[in-house]
């Protein structure tokens, strides 16, 4: 079951590909563990971690894999495998970090415009876009553990949306995308506070490259090992549906570079 590019225009799954890393996926450790240190948290400063399930329709829906947000006023983190980690800063910019080399590769603007890659800046920020919110049906209020949460849902791209949203974080509390007989969910698990020095801290001491330096580095080892296992590639999109099958089309604005 495929979901249709409305996952690319709702979702920030802006990591590296379910089909590629799957052997690297950190899988739930604590299922059905909960940890929200809710009388400190602020919609600035925040690492929160989502566990996804998906299922469909016959099989018993199990959490497969988690994701991580880390962000602050100035750029968002995302976490989902300990092979690399990427982040998002508020003019644009986008950074792939690889832990193991101590190595990142840059993308600017003009470089994610000449790859064709659209993306809704306020949406990597807020891991569901606000225009595709916008455009739900608001519905009751509720109370989801320590938080108040407004429930949203609607059709969409023939997908049914349901969505409940933390407003004191600007951040999903969980929100399920439906077609057929399958569906995809992400639920928050985790959420803590988090200093400007701790998430400026998880970016330093990188050895950094430019994007656009990337063809005359091929003789560089750590390059040609990453183009070798598809880390950086030109085009394509970093949306993947529930069997790993890219979900590419030029016209939506989820894409990231990989």
């Amino acid at each position: 079951m495929k979901y249709s590019m409305l996952g690319a225009a709702l979702l920030t799954v802006s990591q590296t590909s379910i089909a590629q890393s799957d052997q690297d996926t950190k899988l739930l450790q604590n299922k059905g563990a909960l940890t929200f240190q809710c009388d400190q948290l602020n919609s600035t400063n925040i690492d929160v971690r989502y566990e996804i399930v998906r299922s469909n329709g016959t099989d018993r829906a199990v959490p497969t894999q988690q994701i991580q947000l880390i962000k602050n006023q100035q750029q968002v983190i995302y976490k989902r495998s300990p092979m690399t980690f990427e982040a998002w800063d508020r003019n644009g910019e986008y950074i792939r970090y690889f832990p193991q080399e101590l190595r990142s590769i840059t993308y600017r603007p003009s470089d994610l415009r000449s790859l064709n890659m659209k993306y809704d800046l306020a949406q990597q920020f807020h891991l569901v876009s606000p225009k595709v919110k916008s455009q739900l049906n608001r519905g009751e209020v509720s109370q989801a553990s320590c938080f108040q949460v407004v429930h949203y849902s609607g059709q969409q791209a023939g997908q049914e949306v349901e969505l409940k949203w933390i407003d004191s974080l600007n951040l999903p509390f969980e929100f399920t995308l439906t077609q057929g007989q399958g569906n995809l969910t992400y639920r928050l698990i985790e959420a803590s506070p988090i200093s400007n020095e701790a998430v400026n801290a998880l970016t330093q001491g990188y050895n950094d490259l430019d994007f656009a330096d990337v063809g005359d580095s091929e003789s560089d080892p750590f390059i040609a090992k990453m183009i070798t296992q598809g880390f950086i590639q030109h085009g394509g999109l970093g949306f993947y549906d529930s069997n790993g099958n890219s979900l590419s089309d030029g016209k939506h604005h989820g894409g990231h570079a990989h």
